[in-house]
């Protein structure tokens, strides 16, 4: 069999990795941003379920629309207009297979081979992977605690303006760090922008999970020009099973899309657009998400603790204010693969920072999740890792 070109480009198999120790029963994971089963509204989603099927069931088990369920599109408008006060109707909001797809589909809407994508500097791991079957060149930007780097960004503008597609960033909680932007640095960043016809992909996949109160508007709430494309999923807040997205954008841009994802899945699950808004109309989303939060924020608290009194003294984190990670830097000269080679033969799992960079060499960088394992989990992993770290840096 020959394999085409692009497959070159996909042997990083680090998030397959990710989803395969996800079902490995006998691993304390700190790999994948999975949300914790213990925050799944099981209950309510079989009542949900059986009132769609009560009233739709044709409809649920049928092919659906390319755009979406057009009640569910406006329930999601109406959400993020109270929220940022905006003025979105159903037309700027397209539902998608997970926000997975909509990173796959603007990199086969953007991106010939050679064009130039800006990201972060880490990034998500799956946006560098969608991106990279389709050949660009990633140019990172440095980013600081408080975001991203507006005189690198300045910089790379001033040199490559004209030949850059897209830039992709995730302003909250980001993955995989947990840095938040400063509404200074999200003021900015538009205002540099704004000059360019750049398209800007927000992922906004971990926006809901804040842990306390910070002025962060979205950036498509700043943009004046239509310039910005907001991705959103229930995955984080919700149920990821149900691999329900969207995409926030003007019309002209979702038209586009209309074009590219018949040919990808013809229209996400039917079944799923109908129990989300079901379960949206008999129950309070927002209830839910606060629950959600405060489950998260308590093993946030736990896995810092453990990382503050079973870690070495020798290495750097961050304190994440929302989001599923923490980031993890040891000494240099130190590989976080070789780390995780160790933890892995006593049954706990990280991710290599490495994988984050799409050109840069961080070895010593690590990825923790801490929403997915319970307390116990936590404790225990936490206290082997340190334990595995300690050894590590001694020898």
């Amino acid at each position: 069999m020959i394999l085409s070109s692009r497959m070159e480009r996909l042997q990083n198999t680090e998030l397959l990795m990710l989803m395969e120790l996800a079902s490995s029963k006998d691993i304390i994971s700190f790999a994948g941003g999975f949300p914790s089963p213990d925050a799944f509204p099981a209950k309510e989603m079989a009542l949900a379920t059986q009132e769609v099927f009560k009233h739709s069931s044709k409809e649920a088990l049928q092919y659906a629309s390319t755009s979406g369920f057009e009640p569910l599109r406006q329930l999601i408008a109406d959400r993020t207009n109270k929220k940022q006060n905006m003025t979105l109707n159903l037309e700027e909001i397209l539902i998608t297979s997970g926000s997975q797809q909509s990173l796959d589909m603007f990199g086969k809407l953007l991106l010939d081979e050679g064009d130039i994508v800006l990201c972060e500097s880490p990034s998500y791991i799956g946006a560098i992977n969608a991106f990279n079957a389709y050949q660009p060149e990633f140019i990172e930007v440095t980013t600081a605690e408080d975001g991203i780097n507006i005189e690198s960004l300045k910089n790379i503008l001033s040199l490559k303006g004209k030949d850059i597609r897209m830039i992709y960033v995730i302003p909250d909680f980001q993955n995989p760090t947990g840095r938040v932007w400063s509404l200074e640095k999200r003021k900015a960043f538009m205002a540099v922008m704004s000059a360019y016809e750049i398209p800007i992909i927000e992922d906004m996949a971990y926006y809901d999970l804040a842990y306390e109160e910070l002025d962060r508007p979205t950036l498509s709430s700043l943009d004046k020009k239509g310039q910005v494309v907001s991705l959103g999923t229930f995955s984080k807040i919700f149920c990821p099973g149900l691999r329900i997205g969207w995409i926030q954008a003007s019309r002209l841009i979702l038209d586009q899309i209309r074009l590219l994802k018949p040919n990808m899945d013809l229209s996400s699950s039917s079944i799923a657009q109908r129990q989300i808004y079901q379960y949206m109309m008999m129950y309070d989303l927002e209830a839910h998400i606060e629950k959600v939060n405060g489950i998260y924020k308590r093993r946030r608290d736990l896995m810092l603790d453990i990382i503050e009194g079973e870690f070495p003294k020798g290495i750097q984190y961050m304190k994440p204010k929302g989001g599923l990670f923490t980031w993890v830097e040891m000494p240099r000269g130190k590989d976080a693969k070789v780390l995780l080679e160790l933890a892995l033969k006593e049954k706990v799992a990280f991710v290599p920072g490495n994988s984050f960079f799409p050109k840069s060499n961080v070895p010593e960088s690590m990825r923790i999740n801490f929403s997915c394992m319970d307390d116990s989990k936590l404790e225990k992993g936490g206290k082997i890792l340190g334990a595995i770290m300690h050894r590590f840096l001694e020898g």
